[in-house]
């Protein structure tokens, strides 16, 4: 049979590539349906302290984490799939050296995999705050003395949006005319001023 034909080495590999491989694709699954790692309480233990483990010394190589739990999965995966393949070529030493270094690889494409994931991260919410000083323009005439609201348009932390605004000249603002943010009325509403610097 095949399992029989397989040394003890090619058989432990086998196991640790198969079982590695079958719990990082249940990973997969369950962050592809939304339930990540932060999500998921599963069992009530006691709070450990092992954050040692990821300490930059030990385990960080310019700020990546690599001793968690998806490196060590990645790690045993493509390290026992390089060692089972080459251990008939390359005998089981150098067959695990070479699955060492492949795994360590692995573990480290994954850790910056993962960090430029979170780096996409972000609230999706825009703080009008950051909208004073920046200029605009008017989409939507802006009446006069913060008698309506008006619409303007502008680039505010990276995004083109479009903002109710009130101004408190003499005058209308009209559409497409240039104008300077000065303040805010109220946490979605901004007042503006043309601006006269054009």
């Amino acid at each position: 049979m095949w399992w029989e034909s397989l040394t003890s080495f090619q058989q432990i590999m086998f196991v640790i590539a198969v079982s590695s491989s079958a719990v990082m694709l249940i990973f997969l699954v369950l962050m592809l349906i939304g339930v990540d790692g932060s999500d998921f309480d599963g069992v009530d233990t006691p709070d450990l302290d092992v954050d040692f483990l990821n300490d930059e010394p030990l385990s960080g190589i310019g700020g990546l984490r690599i001793l968690t739990l998806k490196g060590v999965l990645a790690f045993l995966s493509i390290g026992a799939w390089t060692a089972y393949l080459f251990v008939d070529l390359l005998g089981p030493i150098f067959s695990s050296l070479i699955g060492v270094v492949l795994g360590f690889v692995a573990a480290f494409l994954q850790a910056l995999a993962y960090r430029a994931m979170m780096r996409l991260e972000s609230s999706g919410n825009i703080d009008y705050n950051n909208a004073v000083g920046k200029t605009g323009t008017v989409y939507m005439r802006v009446p006069k003395l913060k008698s309506g609201k008006g619409k303007v348009t502008l680039v505010i932390q990276e995004r083109y949006a479009e903002i109710d605004a009130v101004t408190e000249e003499e005058e209308d603002i009209l559409p497409k005319t240039s104008i300077v943010i000065i303040g805010l009325l109220d946490p979605t509403t901004l007042i503006i001023k043309t601006n006269k610097g054009e």
